[in-house]
């Protein structure tokens, strides 16, 4: 998957939505958080509008938010040029800040998140429960962080090109630790490496995401040894939307188990096939005694850094999450029952055989499974005749590179199951795969044809649930939804699948003066099956490209809510006037680009122009204010800066929304997003201001001030002042390290983005018309925080008539004066 894939690329259309810009989930920062606890976000998303709703799958659960929507973040330097400054960009978000309320024994695991306006619907997001020491990093702080005790968890992200996050840890006792990372399966679409540096510096191990699955490594520790991780992108790309969970702990990492799955209301030996860190994996082998019929989910077996312990605290290992089953499972090389499953582990034949005993009629749902369990084998499955002759075959189920088979048995007699790799990875104790039988039995599932959906105003809207028949059951099914927004009405009455059908297409009427609110909806459906009621609620996906991004099965995409939002018409649309054809523009200054504007629904008020989520290439800096177009206007001119460092070999593109402010049937203020189609298009040229200073460093004597001179080049064009002043680096901005998640409040609302008060103090100097140089006088006011020999910027600023920003910088290196 190409790493800048549009994050709704793969996303379901259920319905059209005329032209309103729908609004996208970008991340939650800090990604998780321990249960028990009230953790203070930031929530990220494209086209976001002030009067959001934001809704939680999990009602034990909540969500609010408890700040303004934040202004668009651009991103910073270093940029990509060349080739790579030619990719898709990522969405530009606008963050706002928030809360999640997690109850004290809440499980650990995945929690989704979404949002809706008037426009339309997000997918879904992710949030992590977790359980242990959970800390976030401090985008402020540079050099290395330093982790607590062992073991813990850092919510961090990659927040610009090249960033390399290290974080320095004690290994407490000798033996394996084990690091894991978990970014794609949060939807960050970034494939990570992890390093390992010992105290001189050297790599000792080191784990790069070449799949797409997020990577994990263990190594041995020294007993009181430090180490050093570090963490980035292999292609060392970097955004604020690349968050992710660095968990390090104490302990091997289990890499398999024979038997895969664990029968319920079972108790057996299981062994543990985990890697120590040493290259060979280890055998562990403990009793597991997993929870009766009715149990759910996962079953934890704690892991030890030195062996499975029953009774291990959490704190001295991980909890390996065992799935469970309700078939009998086995171990290769016992015989595979119907129903039934074994587990084993394919050798270099890259084959493994099984014989089925069936008779006439008999119906059999065969599944080959590796992925699922994280095993590097893609599987194949093929049944034959007592002939030998080939009767069925299947490589990858949708969604997955597992395989799996239906079928109804000819006529008595034994058939041989044979499973296969392609990938060519058997022969290694890690080509784990389960093979499973079952007998359908009579029931059925549910399923949605769209986990979210756009109900437009005064319309009818089409939602398309299937119902999957299972055994012999054919019967009719009654549909039950709840939760529908407030005014809607589900048609027809009653919601019932016919005997013998597989599909009802409800159809959702929205009145005319409803409130353009949104809400999570359950459809469940109930039939009387054997004689006995059964009741399911239906399953619908969300996309691959949101929430996770590296699942091991099409299952962990599935939810039973649906996000339903009421939307509005738009009130105008536009384009540029001269769209898509390129004008020249000098680097570092203001295109103002004339924008055409229709209204409609014979809406007249404000108009508010603003920069694009969605923008051509990478965005390198280039940013547009936000413009009100005043009341029955139809002309604009939208300011689109272009910095001086732009290439002249490219063209440049802005791509803008339109917003208007207007009161639904039912009087709330909604915020109405259009897109204007076409990009401002636009090829570089000169510059018409560029600053510079004399060659080489700049000392910085203690107690004396530094004098820099700058030059100024101008064109003949630029006749106004520039205005010349200093740019302090990040590094020199404040931050002191980690804050943890209780303490997380006072970061938000102190407002994270408030910088602490610099080590340099310069006077701007204004630099009249015709003047070439100028001297800038910097005064060092906290010398102890002048660490290294860091690169100051000094910005020249000339405003041209219609406040039009051009502008230009010099990079000054300092070094102190010894």
């Amino acid at each position: 998957m190409h790493r800048f894939l549009s994050l709704t690329a793969l996303c379901l259309v259920a319905s059209p939505v005329g032209a309103q810009v729908a609004p996208e989930i970008g991340y939650v920062f800090p990604p998780g958080g321990k249960a028990g606890t009230t953790v203070n976000v930031a929530l990220g998303g494209a086209e976001w509008t002030p009067d959001m709703q934001f809704f939680v799958h999990d009602p034990r659960l909540q969500l609010d938010a408890t700040g303004p929507l934040g202004e668009l973040q651009i991103p910073p330097p270093p940029y990509w040029f060349g080739a790579k400054g030619r990719l898709s960009a990522l969405p530009l978000l606008r963050e706002r800040a928030a809360r999640f309320t997690l109850p004290a024994g809440l499980p650990p695991g995945p929690i989704r998140w979404q949002a809706a306006n008037a426009n339309g619907a997000t997918l879904a997001g992710v949030f992590i429960v977790a359980t242990g020491t959970e800390i976030i990093e401090d985008d402020q702080q540079r050099g290395d962080r330093i982790l607590p005790a062992l073991p813990v968890t850092v919510n961090g992200r990659l927040g610009k090109n090249e960033e390399v996050d290290r974080y320095k840890f004690k290994a407490r006792a000798a033996g394996p630790v084990t690091l894991e990372l978990t970014a794609r399966r949060l939807g960050s679409n970034f494939n990570g490496a992890i390093e390992v540096y010992d105290a001189k510096h050297l790599k000792i191990a080191e784990a790069v995401d070449t799949e797409g699955n997020d990577p994990a490594l263990t190594f041995v520790g020294a007993a009181g040894a430090e180490y050093t991780v570090a963490i980035h992108d292999i292609d060392h790309a970097g955004d604020r939307s690349f968050t992710y969970r660095l968990a390090i702990r104490p302990g091997p990492r289990v890499i398999a188990t024979l038997p895969a799955c664990g029968q319920r209301g079972t108790k057996r030996e299981v062994e543990f096939l985990t890697d120590n860190g040493t290259g060979q994996l280890a055998s562990l082998k403990k009793t597991v005694t997993f929870p009766p019929l009715g149990g759910t989910g996962f079953q934890p077996v704690q892991v030890s850094e030195h062996r499975l312990e029953a009774g291990a605290t959490r704190e001295h290992g991980a909890a390996y999450g065992f799935p469970l089953s309700d078939l009998s499972e086995a171990v290769f090389p016992a015989a595979l029952s119907i129903p039934g499953a074994v587990t084993g582990i394919l050798d270099k034949s890259a084959e493994a055989r099984f014989t089925l005993t069936g008779k006439k009629g008999d119906r059999w749902s065969i599944r080959g499974e590796a992925h699922r369990f994280g095993s590097p084998i893609d599987p194949a499955l093929k049944l034959l005749g007592a002939d030998g002759k080939q009767l069925a075959a299947n490589d990858d189920l949708p969604g997955t590179t597992d395989a799996g088979l239906e079928f109804t048995v000819p006529a008595d007699g034994t058939y041989q199951l044979i499973l296969t790799d392609g990938s060519g990875a058997a022969g290694s104790r890690r080509a784990l795969y389960r093979v499973s039988v079952r007998t359908p039995v009579d029931g059925f599932t549910l399923h949605a044809a769209a986990q979210k959906l756009s109900l437009p105003l005064g319309a009818k809207t089409t939602l398309n649930v299937k119902a999957v028949r299972a055994g012999n059951f054919k019967g009719p099914i009654a549909l039950t939804l709840t939760g529908l927004p407030a005014g809607v009405i589900a048609t027809p009455t009653p919601l019932v699948i016919p005997a013998d059908k597989n599909d009802l297409a409800i159809a959702l009427d929205v009145p005319a003066n409803a409130a353009t609110s949104a809400s999570l909806v359950a459809i469940s459906g109930t039939a009387t099956v054997a004689g006995k009621p059964m009741t399911r609620l239906a399953a619908a996906a969300h996309s691959a490209t949101v929430g996770n991004v590296a699942p091991r099965s099409p299952d962990e995409l599935e939810t039973h809510s649906l996000l339903l939002a009421i939307t509005m018409k738009p009130r105008v649309k536009g384009a540029p006037v001269d769209k898509d054809t390129g004008r020249k523009v000098p680097r570092g200054s203001t295109h103002p680009a004339d924008i055409t504007l229709e209204r409609l629904e014979g809406y007249a008020g404000e108009v508010t122009l603003r920069q694009a989520a969605r923008q051509s290439y990478q965005v390198q800096g280039i940013t547009g204010r936000d413009v009100i177009v005043p009341a029955k206007s139809t002309k604009a001119a939208y300011p689109c800066f272009m910095p001086e460092w732009l290439e002249t070999s490219r063209t440049s593109r802005m791509g803008i929304v339109a917003e208007v402010k207007l009161a639904d049937p039912k009087g709330n203020v909604r915020t109405l997003v259009a897109p204007i189609a076409g990009f401002v298009t636009m090829t570089m040229e000169g510059a018409l201001l560029k600053l510079s200073h004399a060659e080489g460093e700049v000392v910085a004597k203690r107690g004396e001030p530094i004098l820099v001179k700058v030059r100024l080049a101008r064109s003949p064009r630029l006749t106004e002042p520039v205005k010349l002043e200093l740019i302090a680096p990040e590094e020199f901005l404040g931050g002191t390290g980690f804050q943890p998640v209780q303490a997380q409040a006072h970061r938000l609302e102190a407002g994270a983005t408030q910088k602490l008060a610099s080590a340099f103090r310069c006077a701007p100097v204004l630099v009249a018309a015709g003047v070439a140089e100028a001297e800038l006088r910097i005064e060092v006011v906290d010398a102890i925080r002048l660490i290294g020999e860091p690169v100051l910027i000094i910005r020249g600023t000339a405003i041209q008539p219609g406040d039009l920003k051009v502008v230009s910088e010099t990079a000054v290196k300092l070094i102190r004066a010894k």
